[in-house]
């Protein structure tokens, strides 16, 4: 009996090996974790932040795109319903707004919020405020504190407001 003939396809060259290992990669990469990246404002306060903590012999904080999609959401409610609050009208405080994102694994957590209207720099205004506010003072400079994720948004009355959330994980 013979045997069906078999088609032989050549192999591939380097550069389309390359070219498959880096897609191949990157979804992968993008599996495991979304590409995310500080900019504009949240970028300013976060460098402003682990600055003030460099200033003060802290580690710098990683950030967390979870901790930043909650700390946007709270950021986004108190512009649209004009208030300044680390609790929200629904009653909801900064662990429970972690908790309802189903973000797991922390074991500290804590919560800066900050509003400006100055016609400066606004953010590192509300950052300077939180340095004379000694409970804000003490959640930045806390050393325990390893991750954040960070907001800032235009509220309609023409204020900024950032909220900063803290975690140890």
């Amino acid at each position: 009996m013979a045997r069906p003939a078999r088609l032989l396809s050549p192999p591939p060259t380097p550069g389309v090996l390359v070219a498959f290992l880096l897609v191949f990669g990157l979804v992968v990469a993008s599996a495991a974790e979304p590409l995310w990246s500080l900019m504009g404002q949240e970028a300013q306060l976060f460098s402003s932040a682990n600055d003030v903590r460099r200033q003060h012999h802290l580690g710098a904080l990683r950030t967390s795109p979870a901790l930043a999609e909650v700390a946007l959401a709270h950021a986004q409610d108190m512009a649209r319903n004009d208030y300044l609050s680390h609790v929200n009208p629904e009653g909801q405080d900064p662990l429970q707004r972690v908790q309802a994102a189903g973000i797991e694994g922390f074991k500290l957590l804590a919560e800066n919020i900050g509003s400006s209207n100055v016609t400066d720099d606004r953010v590192l205004t509300i950052v300077e405020e939180w340095l004379r506010s000694p409970r804000h003072r003490e959640n930045l400079l806390n050393p325990a504190f390893n991750t954040s994720g960070v907001a800032v948004v235009e509220a309609p009355n023409g204020r900024t407001l950032a909220v900063q959330l803290y975690a140890t994980f």
